[in-house]
């Protein structure tokens, strides 16, 4: 009871939706201004990133907890202060440094789709759910964003703060965030989309989502193989690597 999810206005064209995974990866480092802007410049639909806090609480644009693979001591993210992560440069080009999130929607236009992963591990209020919201309020795009998450603590917590705006529910059976890793957890934290792991998706999985009515993106399409099973499941949209995959 009390839970209608919501379908947004740009599921409505009825062709599916292709999302740019952390940018156009296969054109630009993943997660950088870089990536976004090749991304904004291919006919793809959107974009998808990451957005955690560093140890000053500055949201910052990056997926792994930790910088594992750079030279030099092994980094975690919410134990190191943007002041160092800033001076990180990937592949060794100085252009390709992790953005602060205000540095990523400063180059996405208004109505280009925006699906914020918030990675956070707590189960209790650390912040970062009002602060990306305040942040999307002020840029004005509150419309055209689905805000996602593996943690189904902060999918209550968005929709406690706004329940207006667009959210969804990540799964995968690959390294999940929780021990209790269940489609199960929508019950729980009413998203209105469910964004499931491609390897892990199946039909039977597939026909109860439709039945809740919430909208299904699957990540990550990788192969033509993968997307003929995207087409063949009827989901709303895929994240991908690479925009030109057809």
């Amino acid at each position: 009871r009390n839970w209608q999810p919501c379908i947004p206005s740009f599921f409505s064209k009825k062709e599916i939706i292709r999302i740019g995974h952390r940018g156009a990866p296969l054109l630009a480092h993943e997660n950088t201004v870089s990536s976004f802007i090749k991304a904004v410049e291919t006919d793809i639909d959107g974009i998808e990133l990451d957005v955690q806090f560093s140890s000053d609480k500055q949201l910052i644009v990056y997926h792994d907890w930790v910088c594992e693979a750079l030279t030099g001591p092994v980094k975690y993210i919410d134990k190191t202060p943007y002041s160092e992560l800033e001076k990180i440069r990937f592949n060794n080009k100085k252009f390709n440094k992790m953005p602060l999130f205000t540095e990523v929607l400063d180059v996405l236009p208004e109505n280009y789709i925006k699906i914020i992963e918030i990675k956070s591990r707590h189960v209790f209020d650390s912040g970062i759910e009002q602060n990306i919201l305040d942040i999307l309020k002020s840029y004005n795009f509150t419309d055209s964003v689905i805000i996602s998450s593996f943690n189904p603590f902060v999918i209550r917590r968005v929709r406690k703060f706004n329940p207006n705006i667009q959210t969804a529910y990540l799964w995968t059976k690959n390294d999940p965030l929780f021990i209790f890793n269940s489609p199960l957890w929508v019950w729980w934290c009413k998203p209105d989309g469910f964004h499931a792991d491609i390897d892990f998706l199946e039909e039977k999985l597939m026909k109860w989502l439709r039945r809740k009515k919430m909208t299904v993106l699957i990540f990550t399409v990788k192969s033509k193989n993968q997307l003929a099973k995207a087409l063949n499941l009827e989901v709303d949209g895929i994240i991908m690597d690479d925009p030109y995959l057809n």
